[in-house]
This record gives C-alpha cells, sequence and structure tokens, in this order.
C-alpha cells in the first residue's frame, strides 16, 4: 500500500459519479470525497479496516465502500434501499475495488437484527430531515451489527443528548472525532442554491465488548 494515503483516496472517490436521479424520500446526497476520506482514513489509522469485515450501510453509489476497500479489509458489504443506485455501486466495485465485496438490497432502518464478527460500520446514513429519526435508526442498525461504529450526523439541536442515549441503551460509548461543515449541494429543481453548509460531526461508537457476546 506504498501509494496510498488519504489525499489518495479523497481522489480516487472524487471519480465515482452521484445519483442520477436523487430521490429525495431517501434523502440521497452526494458524500464529499474528503469528508469520505475523513472517514475512512480515521478507521483505517485506529486499525480497525485491515483485515476486518467493512459494513457500508446506506451505500448509495458506494464512494464510502470503494474507499474502504483500498485499504486491504477482509471484505466490503454494500447496502442500501435502492435498488437503482446499488447498480451504480456495482459498477463502481467492480471496476475499482481490489478486494471482495458484495452488495445487499435491504430497508437498514427495519432490518432484522443481524450480527457480523470481526467487522467495522462506515456510514453516512440519512440526516433525518425529510424521514424523521432515520439517522439514528441506521445508528441503532450499525451497533447491531458491529461493536465499532464510524458515521456523519446532522449536528441538530438535542443530537448529543440523543446519541447517548442510544449509546448507553446498547451498552457503548461515543466520541466525536470531528466537526465539518457538510455541503449539501443543489441537486433538485426546487434547490435555489448551488451549494448549502449543513454543521454535522463524525462520531465514533464502540460497544462493549463483553456486552456483545453475550
Amino acid at each position: 500500500m506504498g501509494r496510498v494515503s488519504k489525499k489518495w483516496l479523497e481522489i480516487t472517490v472524487s471519480r465515482v459519479p452521484g445519483f442520477k436521479k436523487p430521490k429525495e424520500e431517501l434523502e440521497q446526497y452526494i458524500t464529499p470525497s474528503d469528508v469520505v476520506a475523513d472517514l475512512v482514513w480515521s478507521a483505517f489509522m485506529a486499525g480497525e479496516i485491515e483485515g476486518r469485515v467493512v459494513h457500508d450501510l446506506g451505500c448509495g453509489t458506494g464512494r464510502i465502500a470503494l474507499a474502504s476497500s483500498m485499504l486491504r479489509p477482509k471484505y466490503v458489504v454494500c447496502s442500501d434501499v435502492d435498488e437503482d443506485v446499488l447498480g451504480i455501486a456495482s459498477k463502481v466495485l467492480m471496476e475499482g475495488s481490489p478486494t471482495l465485496y458484495d452488495l445487499v438490497l435491504a430497508d437498514l432502518r427495519s432490518a432484522p437484527p443481524f450480527r457480523s464478527s470481526d467487522c467495522v460500520v462506515l456510514m453516512n446514513p440519512p440526516f433525518g430531515v425529510k424521514s424523521r429519526g432515520a439517522d439514528i435508526d441506521f445508528l441503532k442498525t450499525a451497533l447491531t451489527t458491529c461493536d465499532t461504529v464510524y458515521s456523519i450526523h446532522k449536528l441538530s439541536e438535542g443530537f448529543y443528548e440523543v446519541v447517548r442515549e442510544v449509546a448507553r441503551s446498547l451498552n457503548s460509548r461515543y466520541e466525536v472525532l470531528k466537526v465539518i461543515k457538510f455541503p449539501l449541494r443543489a441537486s433538485l429543481s426546487k434547490h435555489r442554491k448551488k451549494v448549502v453548509l449543513i454543521d454535522s460531526v463524525i462520531v465514533k461508537v464502540t460497544r462493549n465488548i463483553k456486552d456483545s457476546l453475550t
């Protein structure tokens, strides 16, 4: 992995296409390449990607999944409720992933609990603006899947209290890795501004290992 760096990941991800026809109800928006690199590189430097299974929940066109695949994971799982975008992600991973991967069509807000061993979730869930509570539902699903989760969330009033309660209820702890300005770029005809900067945060949530084995 001599040439792999955070900047190289950012450049690689920038070539991944966006949504052809974004679905407003699913809050489909592009995760900027620098934000993807921040998220994935944080997990990699913590030793939580190489040799492990990486789950990208709500993977969209596969930006996080592709970046993760560059860092020698054991396997990458790219899951989304939208069959159309999974088709794009399939092409992206087929052409660019140097590791094994799978694509899963699933509604991650109502998916039955499942566990994966020796894994990590890296995700940018819906912000929960059009579909209230979607971001927290994704976080709960992530914590029933793996013991470690890296996730991007919109900073709203009471967010920290909510995520603290979710972590407590699942015997987990959370930490803020970075506060960012997330650029939401115009993608629908009704949008009047080319870009809106959203106060957001990258968090890491870790489940108590003893609890996860019971």
